[in-house]
């Protein structure tokens, strides 16, 4: 998964923070200045989800949210995770990333993933599932909710044979049972 920074500063304004996001290309010696600020700002690092994470020291970061793109579904001009030959391939992959999150994340911290599902000869394959029972069980991971997000009109879809997907779950996680929670931020 390659983001660039260019492109979230249009999608993302900052606003209800201290001061806007910083967007950067380098890693390791950005984030160690990153974690000396003492303004509270999303910060966020463009570049191979794989390579991002492995410069990102052990246990710095209180919240991870992401969304991957779908399995199967669209082609990404950088290739990368969702255009593997196969679900158990795309599955893998993720649980390298996730390993990673497991590495960088505070042992207090939260880690928020949305993760749609792809179906595969008119079976629909529970990739959403299947990957958070392996994080659980080979990971360490705490699934603590499955949150729904109502997508109301959802995807397009040109099947005649099924009901549209409305919806797609985001899933929180956590390391340990020791992790900080605010129900009212």
């Amino acid at each position: 998964m390659t983001i660039a920074p260019s492109s979230l500063g249009r999608l993302f304004d900052g606003e209800g923070y201290e001061a806007p996001p910083i967007f950067m290309d380098g890693y390791a010696d950005a984030f160690a200045a990153y974690l000396h600020r003492t303004t509270a700002q999303p910060i966020f690092f463009g570049g191979d989800v794989i390579a991002v994470l492995h410069e990102v020291p052990d246990e710095s970061v209180d919240c991870c949210m992401t969304s991957p793109p779908y399995w199967n579904k669209r082609q990404y001009e950088n290739g990368g995770i969702g255009l593997e030959s196969s679900f158990d391939e795309f599955i893998e992959n993720l649980l390298r990333v996730t390993a990673e999150v497991h590495r960088v994340l505070k042992k207090s911290g939260s880690f928020w993933l949305n993760i749609g599902d792809s179906y595969q000869n008119k079976q629909l394959l529970g990739i959403p599932w299947r990957l958070a029972i392996r994080m659980c069980d080979q990971q360490g991971w705490v699934l603590r909710n499955q949150v729904v997000w109502n997508k109301v009109k959802g995807s397009p879809d040109n099947a005649l044979d099924k009901l549209r997907n409305l919806h797609e779950p985001v899933f929180y996680f956590v390391k340990s049972h020791n992790y900080y929670f605010d129900a009212d931020a």
